[in-house]
């Protein structure tokens, strides 16, 4: 299988990254974090650019619009830390409604115009993502607890357990849906369509996986760059075996979660690929980006020395970003249990 990122491909990364350097420096992202508003102007360049319409399944019969263009976006998101909704939208939430058929089209649509979406699916207690809501009486009922990007959100998306069935149900915020931390809904769904769990989950694992990686390439193009620049006793810093070898193991780690997750993705763009195959090389990919991005920032976060323990350096961006989206649909540890019970012949 190819996953070499093609000339379209190419041209989307370099696009992307142009527009994220111009609209979204560390800056913006910082005012962001105390104004709840300055992301909505961000916001609005990305819809403008037709970046959200990659929440609407192929188009064309090359793939446009596949989940690799998806991670492709997505990971220039994350190196640029940029504080707008498009993983949560495009990523996770229209993630899982890409294979539920008609019935979602219309909400589709709606992501697909700039409508914030947020995925409800991590229930009380549980590592890995799993079926939060009911669907009974024609009303989802259910309770999900730290939902990415849930204050912006217009529409929320959930997994919901029904007699016939895993669901995927819509619901619109509004009577019936309370938002605080958590998200706790009582409320007659937009729209309702039948899931595999395995097919819905695996591409919101890839859009996590891609942040990632782009939140771990970003940290270790920083701690390099510092690395080279600082001088301590008449060398570069970046010459002491102690850092050194940190930011080889780190490249070493951002390259495998990079190859991880477009490869994943590819897979997922091939009609042939069995769902469970799918969700495995997606797992695998999501819990190799969170390591990356983890073990990337923290190395930054050593690198720059006093510096980055300042509220002022921007280097802790990227080590709370990293942190959240490490525990997003769930923690490597358990992602990678799950996947070695289903090789050692256990999928309970």
């Amino acid at each position: 299988m190819d996953v070499g990122l093609n000339s379209g491909q190419l041209a989307l990364r370099d696009s992307v990254r142009d527009v994220l350097r111009t609209e979204c420096p560390p800056a913006i992202v910082r005012q962001a974090m105390t104004d709840p508003e300055r992301w909505r102007t961000v916001w609005k360049t990305v819809v403008d650019l037709g970046w959200t319409e990659l929440a609407v399944p192929a188009v064309d019969s090359d793939g446009s619009f596949g989940r690799v263009d998806l991670a492709v976006v997505l990971e220039e998101c994350g190196a640029a830390i940029a504080p707008i909704p498009l993983l949560s939208s495009v990523g996770l939430a229209a993630g899982v409604l890409r294979l539920a058929g008609a019935a979602v089209d219309d909400v589709l649509g709606e992501i697909g115009g700039g409508a914030v979406a947020a995925l409800a699916v991590h229930p009380p207690g549980h590592r890995l993502p799993g079926v939060p809501m009911t669907l009974q009486g024609g009303r989802v009922q259910g309770r999900a607890v730290a939902v990415p990007g849930l204050p912006r959100a217009e529409l929320i998306v959930t997994l919901a357990g029904s007699a016939d069935g895993p669901v995927a149900a819509v619901v619109r915020v509004g009577d019936g849906v309370t938002v605080h931390a958590d998200v706790e809904i009582d409320a007659a769904p937009i729209a309702v369509a039948a899931v595999d769990m395995e097919s819905a989950l695996a591409t919101p694992l890839v859009a996590a996986a891609a942040d990632l990686v782009g939140v771990a390439g970003a940290a270790l193009a920083r701690s390099v760059e510092y690395a080279k620049s600082r001088q301590q006793f008449g060398k570069p810093i970046g010459a002491f075996q102690g850092i050194k070898h940190a930011l080889a193991d780190n490249y070493v780690a951002v390259e495998r979660a990079r190859s991880l997750t477009y490869a994943a993705a590819a897979r997922l763009d091939d009609p042939a690929t069995p769902s469970a195959a799918g969700w495995n090389a997606a797992a695998l990919a999501k819990a190799a980006a969170a390591e990356a991005a983890v073990g990337c920032a923290r190395t930054a976060v050593q690198v720059h020395g006093a510096l980055a323990q300042t509220w002022e350096h921007d280097i802790h961006l990227y080590l709370r970003h990293a942190w959240q989206g490490a525990s997003t649909l769930g923690d490597s540890r358990a992602l990678y249990h799950a996947v070695g019970r289903r090789f050692a012949g256990d999928a309970a």
